[in-house]
């Protein structure tokens, strides 16, 4: 009987530092596919909503803002030259699209040639079947122009998550100091509760671990599909570090008294 329940009851399997670093890396890449999708999908309604008319030159701005904020601060402990490393990695982007004609053809698209005068009049004599040939041409060129369009604010919105990735990598000390101050102030709180005969509350510390995890994930992902700009991440970087020192260090301080 005992054999039997040993056999339905399995133990649960712990995870390693490998494991957990695989975890980390593929969530990682899950996050940023996840925040360029959301990002282009913002993109193209907002094309036609809220900032309609301006086309590409919106995602292009947020590139340009991005780039101008991180040369606000040229030095990092991680990259001695956060400009360059930056400048690098959107040109990595940008080959593709320039390799296969893409930005050329959304010019070619955006700046076709006029007509001239004479073709002009003699259009205006055709017949009804040219005319409706020349119809479903136009209709053709829309739909090239839409689909250009939506390549280059692909590329935009790239770089975009991409220089937001790299100003997650600069501000990476300050997250590893944030996580050792909240690690170290839960572990005090964690010693005076149980010398002190304090009640444990699991509550609290599932409710705090998931704050910790959502602070560390969700919240990175909506930085990096921030659609709007004037959002500096000098005030995200603080924001988040200090939501994840308080939310650690109550996890910490909520664990179990007696492991």
């Amino acid at each position: 009987m005992n054999s039997n329940i040993r056999s339905s009851n399995p133990r649960p399997t712990t995870r390693g530092p490998v494991l957990i670093a695989f975890e980390c890396v593929m969530g990682l890449i899950f996050v940023s596919f996840t925040a360029v999708l959301i990002g282009i999908l913002i993109e193209i309604v907002g094309s036609y909503t809220i900032w309609k008319g301006q086309g590409v030159n919106h995602a292009r701005g947020l590139v340009e803002q991005d780039l101008g904020y991180i040369a606000a601060a040229p030095k990092s402990l991680i990259v001695d030259d956060t400009v360059a490393f930056s400048e690098k990695m959107i040109g990595y982007i940008a080959l593709p699209f320039e390799k296969f004609g893409i930005l050329k053809w959304y010019a070619a698209t955006v700046n076709p040639d006029a007509p001239s005068e004479a073709v002009a009049a003699e259009q205006n004599k055709q017949s009804s079947g040219a005319k409706l040939k020349k119809s479903l041409t136009g209709t053709t060129g829309e739909v090239m122009k839409f689909v250009s369009k939506l390549l280059v604010m692909l590329m935009y919105v790239t770089m975009d998550v991409a220089l937001r990735l790299s100003i997650a990598l600069y501000a990476l000390p300050a997250f590893i100091l944030a996580c050792l101050v909240g690690a170290v102030d839960g572990l005090v709180r964690r010693d005076l509760r149980r010398w002190s005969g304090g009640r444990e509350s699991s509550f609290v510390y599932h409710h705090a671990k998931n704050y910790t995890r959502w602070a560390l994930t969700g919240g990175f992902a909506l930085y990096l599909a921030w659609p709007f700009g004037g959002f500096n991440p000098a005030l995200m970087v603080l924001v988040f570090t200090v939501l994840v020192a308080a939310t650690l260090s109550t996890t910490i301080a909520a664990f179990k008294k007696y492991v």
